[in-house]
């Protein structure tokens, strides 16, 4: 190659990095001025929300309000309008489709502080190792007017290990305050396709934001035999031998309510902690029965009701006794998916101090769900279930 060839090769390659360059920074300065997840600031444009495990945090950070509901799929037709007039505050909705209590308190006690662990749960560990432990150390939260929160309590949630989670691959880098790791954020390509120039677009042409009670909404198929699919043929049987909660299952449920949940109902004494354990369908209860799990399950929610009662700043709601509801299977898509209405009608109650369950009734609670459950004929669930 002679010298000219050479020169203009040269000239040409640092010309094609230099505009590579410019390029790559001014995308990642765009993303930085935009911030789709709001990671720096609050919006100054339209915004779509999406993504929940990206934006979540970015809302909680940077939006204004002093009430919260956070849960898992269970809670994404909730109305932050509904809930804001029903209870007079002003609220966002966090939802983590698929979540588990530890991957919700954490993301609760990001945005309203936690504390610390007590010596004895520091020092014992029942199970499988206290994975990320330095995960559940306290920290101040994102927002202090924060007043009322609604966070779902799943029952089945609650009986797992304290460091269940369903996902792995987290944006950590969304959820912490290392300038560093943000490169991650400023230089990625996703947030520049789907978030930035996303609501760029949106804002050039005119279109509204994602409201929070159209965020993360969905409406699906729903019925009997929807609701029963992947159930076995019911037959009768007893409860004799039925699994019973064992000491060691009472230890995981102690440690998973005492790790995850009552260091940021502690650290928080003037927040209004609202439990809503959400209504199970007849067929999640089918399922229960079928797998001897009925004793099991309601044993370990009476011991989980005696742990969280005793805390004067939480409140919780269970409607697992709404038969009206969980026994009418056109309202669930699947064995817990209730539609929006029933979504609406779950703020009402509450709303009104209707289903709350306290240290003086929980018993007596778990006493009607006995003996409606465990005595319930499920076999007439046989015409909706498929062979």
């Amino acid at each position: 190659m002679s010298r000219d060839k050479k020169d203009i090769f040269g000239r040409w390659f640092i010309c094609t990095v230099l505009i590579a360059v410019v390029l790559i920074v001014l995308a990642g300065g765009l993303n930085v001025i935009v911030d789709p997840y709001f990671h720096y600031h609050k919006p100054i444009m339209k915004y779509r929300l999406n993504d929940e495990r990206y934006i979540n945090d970015g809302i909680a950070r940077s939006f204004d309000y002093d009430a919260v509901i956070i849960g898992n799929s269970l809670f994404q037709n909730f109305k932050t309008s509904q809930y804001d007039e029903l209870m007079r505050v002003k609220s966002i909705k966090l939802p983590y489709s698929g979540a588990g209590i530890r991957e919700l308190w954490q993301a609760l006690g990001r945005v309203v502080g936690r504390g610390e662990l007590s010596v004895d749960l520091l020092s014992h560990d029942p199970e499988d190792g206290a994975e990320n432990i330095d995960s559940y150390a306290p920290c101040r939260g994102y927002n202090d007017s924060v007043r009322e929160v609604m966070i779902c309590t799943d029952t089945e949630d609650v009986l797992r290990s304290y460091s269940w989670h369903r996902y792995s691959d987290y944006p950590i880098y969304l959820y912490d305050d290392d300038v560093l790791n943000d490169v991650n954020y400023i230089f990625n390509k996703d947030t520049f396709y789907r978030g930035t120039l996303y609501n760029i677009g949106m804002t050039l042409l005119d279109r509204d934001s994602t409201t929070f009670d159209e965020y993360s909404s969905w409406v699906r198929d729903s019925g009997w035999k929807i609701a029963c699919n992947g159930l076995d043929k019911m037959t009768v049987r007893d409860h004799d031998s039925d699994r019973q909660l064992s000491d060691g299952d009472k230890e995981r449920i102690y440690y998973n309510i005492y790790t995850n949940m009552v260091p940021v109902i502690k650290a928080n004494p003037d927040i209004r902690f609202i439990l809503l354990i959400p209504p199970a369908s007849l067929a999640k209860w089918a399922e229960y029965y079928s797998e001897g799990e009925l004793v099991y399950v309601l044993d370990g929610m009476e011991y989980m009701l005696s742990l969280l009662t005793e805390y004067d700043n939480v409140e919780i709601y269970g409607f697992d006794d709404a038969y009206e509801i969980t026994g009418d299977l056109d309202r669930y898509c699947d064995k817990i998916h209730y539609d929006a209405g029933v979504s609406e009608w779950l703020l009402e109650e509450v709303s009104k101090g209707e289903h709350r369950i306290d240290r003086d009734n929980y018993r007596e609670y778990t006493g009607r769900l006995r003996a409606y459950y465990m005595n319930y004929d499920f076999t007439i669930l046989n015409e909706y279930i498929e062979d």
